[in-house]
């Protein structure tokens, strides 16, 4: 399989990978980045993800990522979108995400303010980075649905 994000992206763009993850009930375990200055989307909510970094394939970065971030192996993240984030650092992000299998109590946070875990329905309550939202709801509300 190609690697669509090192083929669409531009040479010095910097490119990441992102996972959402889907809790067995349905719900978002969300990632709460820290408020410091120097983080891109401080003190908002996002996947667990950054830098693809070498020749990693975004998956191999997302699987990593998390591993480094949670202390939780990712089996097989299924690819969601790309994304670019132009409300933060225009950078190119590969999403993926996984549909149970992981809850709050498997994570070892390394990194970020927090998790959470919320439904759908209370995303519109909630300070998401944009890019992330939008993944949300043009790619993963209707993965979800049907």
């Amino acid at each position: 399989m190609a690697d669509d994000a090192r083929d669409s992206a531009a040479p010095d763009t910097v490119r990441g990978a992102m996972l959402l993850v889907v809790t067995d009930d349905g719900k978002l375990l969300l990632h709460l980045r820290d408020d410091k200055p120097g983080v891109v989307h401080r003190g908002r909510w996002a996947g667990f993800g950054g830098a693809i970094e070498g020749d990693e394939s975004p998956e191999e970065a997302v699987r990593r990522e998390m591993l480094e971030e949670t202390g939780v192996e990712v089996a097989e993240p299924r690819r969601l979108t790309e994304a670019i984030d132009v409300e933060g650092e225009g950078h190119h992000v590969t999403l993926f995400y996984v549909v149970g299998g992981i809850a709050p109590d498997d994570i070892d946070l390394q990194e970020g303010a927090g998790i959470g875990v919320h439904s759908l329905a209370d995303l519109d309550q909630l300070d998401v980075a944009p890019f992330i939202r939008r993944a949300i709801d043009a790619h993963l509300r209707p993965i979800l649905a049907g």
